[in-house]
This record gives C-alpha cells, sequence and structure tokens, in this order.
C-alpha cells in the first residue's frame, strides 16, 4: 500500500443485493465458475458458497460473460444485476476443475510496453513460456476477466505462451449429479453441506443448462427431497428449446413423454433475452419467486406468476426470437409449463403451477399451485427447525403446552396477514398413543388451508334496460 499522508476519498462498490432478516428463500445453483481466475482456485470446487452481492461473486467464484462456459455467472448476473431489484442471498456450488476440465492451448501473444494479455479462459497456473521463468522472467495475473502477462525481463514480440484453457465440454452430467464417497460430496450431492456450513435451509435448488437432461432432472429431484434428513426444496428446471422443442407443441409433447411431471417441480420454457444477454428460463424463474417471496415477508405465499421479469423477449436456444401471445403462454400453462407474457408494457413470468399440474386432472387442492406446493413445504421446514431444540429434552405438559401456544400464536399471524385461509395446531391422544410415547415419539397434528391462487377473474357484463328510465328523469310521472 502505497504511503499516506492527508484525507482521502474513494468509491466502494455498491452491496447490489437487498438481503433480508430471517427470509425463507435460498436459492442453490450448481454449475460452473471461472475459479481459474482465483488465487487459490481448490477452494471454490464442490463446496457451497454463499454470495451476496455481484462484488463478492467475483472474488469467491469469478465472473465472466461467456455464460455457456461459467452457467453460474449468468446466475449472479441475473440476482445481482438485474434491472428490477437485485435480489440474494444466494448459494453456488461450482463442479468445474483446472486440473480436470481443461484443453491444451497455445498462442501468440503480443508484448506492447513490457505487458501482454489472454482473452481466453487460461488457468494461471498451466501458463508457460519456452526458455523464460515465471516469477523470474515474467508474471501472470487475472485482471477484469483476463490474463495479464507482464515481462520482468525481455519477451519476444509476439512470445508463444502455452497453457490449459477451461472447457465445459469436458464436464459431464455425472460431474452435476455427483456423489458422496466416503463423505467427499460433490455436485448435487454438496447441497447437503449447505445447512451445516450457513446454517440457511436450501429452498430451492437449480442448475441451468443441465435440467433439461432427464438423468439431471431426476436426481436433483431426489436430493431436493429431505435434504439432511429435514428439509424440502423445489426444483426449477429448463425445458430444451433447441430442434426438440422449438415450438409451442413440441414442448408440451417433450414434457409429457420425458416425464417432467414432479410435484416439486417447477418447469420452464423457452429461454429469454434481456437486452444483448440470453437466459435460460429456470434463470429468470428463480430469480422472480426469490423477489417475490422478499415481497412478501419471507413467506412464499404469492406465485411469482403475473410478476415483472427483467427481458425483452422469449427466445429459442438458437437466440433466435420467439414471440407468441397470452392464448398461447396458457396453452402452455394448462399443462403445467412456465413460460413469458407480455402485458401492460412489460414482460412477466407467466404460469402458476408446478410440472404436476394438468388442467381437466384429478390433483389434490394444496397440489395445484406453486405457491401452495411451496408454501406446505416452508411449514414443515420451518416447524422443523424451531423446534429442534426441544429434541431430547423432557416433554411434559408444560412443554406441549409452549409448543401449541407459540405455533398456535405463529398460525394465527399467517392467518391474519393472509398467508393461510386457516391455521391450528393440537396434541391429540388418539395420534400419540402409549406405545408411542414410552419410545418417546410424539405427533402434533397442524390443520392449514393456504390461501389460494386468482388463477382467473371474470367480470359478468349484463346488458339492462333500466338505464333508458334515465331519459325520463329517473321514471318519474310527466
Amino acid at each position: 500500500m502505497a504511503y499516506k499522508h492527508g484525507v482521502y476519498g474513494e468509491r466502494a462498490p455498491a452491496l447490489d443485493t437487498l438481503p433480508m432478516t430471517g427470509v425463507a428463500t435460498l436459492p442453490v445453483y450448481i454449475g460452473t465458475a471461472p475459479v481459474q481466475q482465483l488465487a487459490d482456485p481448490k477452494a471454490a470446487i464442490n463446496t457451497p458458497i454463499l454470495i451476496n452481492n455481484f462484488e463478492e461473486a467475483k472474488e469467491k467464484i469469478g465472473y465472466s460473460d461467456d455464460w455457456r462456459n461459467f452457467t453460474l455467472c449468468e446466475a449472479v448476473y441475473a440476482h445481482f444485476r438485474n434491472r428490477v431489484q437485485p435480489v440474494g442471498p444466494i448459494v453456488v456450488i461450482n463442479v468445474m476443475d483446472p486440473d480436470v476440465h481443461v484443453t491444451a492451448d497455445s498462442e501468440d501473444v503480443a508484448i506492447v510496453n513490457g505487458v501482454g494479455y489472454i482473452d481466453k479462459p487460461a488457468v494461471l497456473s498451466s501458463i508457460e513460456i519456452a526458455g523464460k521463468t515465471k516469477g523470474t522472467d515474467y508474471t501472470v495475473e487475472y485482471t477484469d476477466g483476463r490474463v495479464k502477462i507482464t515481462a520482468l525481463t525481455s519477451l519476444d514480440n509476439p512470445t508463444t505462451v502455452s497453457f490449459d484453457v477451461m472447457d465445459v465440454e469436458k464436464v459431464q452430467p455425472t460431474d452435476i449429479i455427483g456423489g458422496n464417497t466416503g463423505g467427499a460430496r460433490t455436485g448435487f450431492y454438496v447441497v447437503e453441506l449447505v445447512y451445516v456450513t450457513h446454517k440457511m435451509i436450501p429452498t430451492i435448488l437449480a442448475a441451468p443448462r443441465w435440467t433439461h437432461i432427464k438423468t439431471v432432472k431426476e436426481a436433483l429431484v431426489q436430493r431436493a427431497q429431505k435434504i439432511n434428513g429435514h428439509w424440502d426444496a423445489v426444483v426449477v428446471a429448463d425445458l430444451p428449446s433447441d430442434s426438440t422443442g422449438d415450438t409451442i407443441a413440441k414442448a408440451i409433447n417433450w414434457k409429457a413423454t420425458t416425464g417432467y411431471t414432479d410435484e416439486i417441480l417447477k418447469v420452464v420454457w423457452p429461454k429469454a433475452k434481456s437486452v444483448d444477454r440470453i437466459f435460460w428460463g429456470s434463470t429468470i424463474a428463480v430469480v422472480r419467486m426469490h423477489q417475490t417471496d422478499i415481497d412478501a415477508g419471507g413467506d412464499p405465499y404469492i406465485s411469482p406468476s403475473n410478476k415483472q421479469v427483467d427481458i425483452t423477449s422469449p427466445v429459442l436456444a438458437n437466440g433466435t426470437e420467439f414471440l407468441f401471445d397470452e392464448l398461447q403462454a396458457n396453452s402452455l400453462n394448462e399443462k403445467g409449463i412456465t413460460t413469458f407474457n407480455f402485458r401492460s408494457g412489460i414482460w412477466v413470468l407467466w404460469g402458476p403451477h408446478n410440472a404436476n399440474y394438468e388442467y381437466g386432472a384429478e390433483i389434490d387442492p394444496e397440489k395445484r399451485f406453486d405457491a401452495s406446493i411451496r408454501m406446505m413445504l416452508h411449514l414443515t421446514n420451518t416447524f422443523q427447525a424451531r423446534y429442534m431444540s426441544q429434541i431430547d429434552g423432557p416433554l411434559n405438559r408444560s412443554v406441549v403446552d409452549t409448543i401449541l401456544n407459540d405455533a398456535g400464536t405463529w398460525l394465527n399471524s399467517l392467518v391474519a396477514d393472509g398467508k393461510l385461509l386457516y391455521g391450528s395446531i393440537s396434541f391429540k391422544e388418539t395420534s400419540n398413543p402409549t406405545s408411542s410415547i414410552v419410545e418417546g415419539d410424539f405427533v402434533f397434528d397442524v390443520g392449514i388451508t393456504t390461501t389460494p391462487v386468482a388463477k382467473s377473474l371474470t367480470f359478468r357484463v349484463r346488458y339492462t334496460t333500466q338505464g333508458i328510465e334515465t331519459l325520463f328523469g329517473g321514471g318519474e310521472a310527466a
């Protein structure tokens, strides 16, 4: 640091997120990040990393606009650089390893005034110049997403530099799915470390670029249930918008025939463009869910459908604009597909259902809408977190009453705020036979009615001749 003597002022990066104390929503993204930019890449591989703002993301996982190779950068940008409402925190899990997922490369680098640049995602530790020694003849570092080579001794112009580049083609679905070998978790299995590491419950899981692969989707849905034996999350996935799903009819057929119909799954089609950037639909949906939950005080009782998203048009996988009207969007919704709709001068997320929904099918009331499904999971997660401290303590009548009063007060507050229509808790003798009590197993019965989603409003306008009387002074005698 330079010597200072005097009074100084400097501008610090904005903390461009709006974290909310006690917010229940925590999106977790699994994918690839440009960790080759970091001084210690190993610290950012297969570990849950909490991100609160854009600058923090650059420090912890690096950043690149090459979202095809580095999918987690898309999520970071969408959450902290969107023009509707920056929102966080999020957790990211990077599976990309600069020792494994690389391809050998070389380049003739122009050296001007002792400095040259490599614009490719080169791994710093792999950079070599024949006949020269790193640290003695030259140094390398990442700056503004590029590798900067600084000559310490004379370098040719241009200088041939060899290096490894990060290569997403080397990342396979099996890397994203991961596993647990002797306690060493990778991929989706790292989700189990989110609560242990950050004391936060993962509630939304997503893996943009990967979840239109059926084996990946199924693995993520499986990992989202009873995380750590307790927590339940929803999964947000994409339907393909390439040649297998480049029309509405194809998307509907693909969803049905491929089995994207899980209750805790929300599927989105197609991709979306925001000015000059293209996002996976799932990324846009997760951001909107997060924003909606924060606006609702952390309780996910409001559907993200019909809420503004930061896009300028839906697009197909090849980037081609694909416009459709509300009737066509509804044809997707009735098959459990969430999409986008243009109304009142803005683009909104459109579709209040999860993937299990199909219009006309027999579906339990609490499973018809995304908000109802998420609210039920939110309640079970909260009860577990709220009363975990009671485990292995004595359960006498005083403790039972304490739980009933505390939980009842909370449920009543949700009803008073319109987040539930009804909520009650009881401790019944029929649910707690002596055989269970002596084993230390107790059951509290909770009755819930979630607040329904106003999927449609119909105003019936009927003609009547009553108004004609006003022509004669309201019907008074002449």
